[in-house]
């Protein structure tokens, strides 16, 4: 029989489909499974013992080259060799499907790395100053620390610079961040850095009494307390200081050359031709120059010893010599007047009605200034300001004449001296009721005003 055989042939091609099918299907089942167990290993990225991600095999190369590049950022941003502060490990594992992007460890990495650099600590009597990049830097510290003491200091030089206390270095790792440049670390040093500090106000206390107490002033009292309203402060209230002191005490020896002036003399020649209250001078001083050098002691800052160690005569002084009279003046005035001016003068106001009043003497105008001279011999009686006379001279010639000079600018004798005719007793000026520089003189006889124009 034919058809039969035909349908075993079908039967068999189709077993032998179905057979390659599930053999097919059952490669493709493995594959995947080995596929998929290969993929699941990967490495646990440690930082300092804790797990912060998990990568493929394949990202290893990829975060140790963004490590690197990190780090010569670091190097780049701090102009020095840094390290890693961070321990990273890379611990192998096989976790199916747990791995994370590169890019989220990259962020991860990038918060919490940190970096350190070899720094020289400088300790001063044991204690932490500044952080220095080496100790060589010291020296450049230490040559900044003089410049500053003789910066902006003309004919100074520097004899001694001597740094107190015991200098060490500590060499260990710190942040970047903490090195500190040698123009800094020199003000640091010199100048400190503020420490706070606190104040319990107490009965009576003040801000000057606070300021004074902690060597502040007030003004950085205020400055840091700016809760404090008008300074009104009460017992138990709480205040902020902040001080600054030097880490190091400097004494530094400078010596300094300045020119001063040499005071010059004055002797006195005796003229009995001349009356006592009279004198003129011969020969007019003059100041002389000399340059002076002083070895000067400096302690942080401030000085505290000086010593003159030579000095040059650059110009001599020159001795003033005055011409005394030793004549005494007599006490009554001959009663011949001169003119109250050595010479000039224009007359502004005469003698006689004015404005509706009288007027008891003579005005007489001239630049400011202007010597005004004793009439006639005499004794001074008034030597003040008076009211609308302003600044006034009285003289008491003694023979019932009395002579009066108002307006001045300034008196040149006093009550109760004894002048000679024709001595300057004061300068002409605009003072009390006075529209410009001019002297008032009046004569008067036994109080009785008289025209002074009568007596030249």
């Amino acid at each position: 029989m034919e058809i039969p055989q035909k349908e075993a042939i079908v039967a068999l091609g189709k077993k032998k489909i179905v057979s390659s099918v599930l053999a097919l299907s059952l490669i493709l089942l493995l594959a995947t499974v080995v596929f998929s167990y290969a993929n699941s290993f990967g490495y646990a990225l440690m930082l300092d013992g804790e797990e912060i991600g998990f990568l493929r095999k394949n990202d290893q190369a990829e975060i140790t080259t963004f490590i690197a590049s990190v780090t010569n950022e670091a190097q780049e941003i701090f102009q020095m060799d840094v390290a890693l502060n961070e321990t990273l490990d890379f611990l192998p594992d096989r976790r199916p499907r747990q791995h994370q992007s590169v890019n989220t460890l990259k962020d991860e990495l990038r918060q919490r790395l940190s970096f350190s650099t070899i720094g020289y600590i400088l300790t001063v009597d044991g204690k932490e100053a500044v952080a220095l990049h080496s100790e060589g830097e010291y020296e450049e510290v230490v040559q900044i620390m003089k410049e500053n003491y003789i910066k902006g200091k003309e004919n100074t030089i520097l004899k001694d610079f001597d740094i107190q206390g015991t200098l060490a270095f500590i060499k260990r790792p710190v942040p970047p961040e903490e090195i500190v440049p040698v123009q800094e670390a020199a003000n640091i040093l010199l100048t400190g850095m503020p420490q706070r500090q606190t104040h319990l106000v107490a009965r009576g206390d003040s801000f000057w009494s606070i300021s004074q107490e902690h060597n502040i002033t007030v003004a950085q009292l205020e400055a840091t307390n700016p809760q404090i309203k008008n300074q009104f402060i009460q017992p138990e209230d709480e205040l902020t200081l902040m001080k600054v002191e030097p880490l190091v005490n400097v004494i530094a020896v400078e010596e300094i050359t300045i020119k001063e002036r040499i005071p010059f003399t004055t002797s006195y020649v005796n003229d009995n031709k001349m009356y006592t209250s009279q004198s003129k001078v011969k020969t007019n001083g003059k100041t002389g120059e000399k340059s002076v050098t002083y070895q000067v002691t400096i302690e942080n800052g401030v000085e505290t010893k000086r010593a003159k160690v030579r000095e040059t005569v650059i110009n001599e002084p020159v001795e003033k010599v005055v011409i005394k009279g030793t004549a005494t003046a007599p006490t009554t005035g001959t009663g011949r007047f001169i003119w109250p001016l050595a010479s000039g003068g224009t007359i502004t106001s005469p003698y006689g009605p004015r404005w509706g009043k009288m007027h008891y003497g003579v005005d007489i105008a001239a630049n400011a200034g202007t010597p005004i001279r004793a009439a006639d011999g005499g004794v001074i009686k008034t030597s003040r300001y008076n009211g609308s006379y302003g600044n006034l001279i009285i003289i008491d010639h003694g023979n019932g004449y009395s002579t009066y000079y108002a307006h001045n600018s300034r008196l040149e004798v006093g009550v109760g001296a004894r002048v000679a005719k024709g001595q300057t007793v004061a300068l002409m000026g605009s003072t009390g009721n006075s529209t410009g520089n001019h002297v008032h003189f009046e004569i008067r006889k036994n109080g009785t005003p008289l025209n002074p124009l009568n007596f030249f």
